[in-house]
């Protein structure tokens, strides 16, 4: 897996070229670019979304295969540090970062008092025009997402 949109990001962010320690691809979820960054020591999963033709925003995967082949979302016990999920729209390109903390605010992640999500929506800053619950998931998402498109 090449993972393009992650190594654009790391080019755009100039990160020291010993930052990125290792990156392992995850067997499942091969179509959004799906795997595991080890960055400046904190590990990181990864992910590319996907524009959908019909609705604004993109989807991510964002579960894991279970050993009786199920598949169930990650848990906030998970030991990653927080999610990487790469936009491409256009001529735009961004990445949300979100923490463990947000993905457990936004209900991703799998708690006691939440049972997660295998995959979600997310709206950068260039969809407009968006349904009330979709603009309210936009405000939510909006302070773990960085524009990179003018770099």
């Amino acid at each position: 897996m090449d993972f393009l949109s992650f190594h654009r990001y790391l080019d755009l962010v100039s990160l020291p070229k010993n930052a990125l320690e290792t990156i392992t691809p995850e067997a499942q979820s091969s179509d959004y670019e799906s795997g595991n960054a080890l960055i400046e020591g904190s590990l990181w999963r990864i992910r590319t979304a996907r524009a959908t033709p019909t609705k604004p925003g993109a989807f991510v995967a964002v579960w894991q295969r279970m050993e009786d082949g199920t598949t169930a979302p990650f848990e906030a016990s998970d030991p990653t540090v927080g999610l990487f999920v790469f936009v491409t729209e256009s001529d735009h390109f961004g990445v949300f970062r979100f923490t463990t903390e947000q993905l457990i605010s936004l209900r991703v992640l799998a708690t006691q008092h939440s049972p997660g999500k295998r995959g979600f929506r997310v709206y950068p800053p260039w969809c407009t025009n968006l349904n009330p619950q979709a603009a309210r998931s936009q405000d939510r998402q909006s302070l773990a997402f960085f524009d990179l498109t003018k770099r």
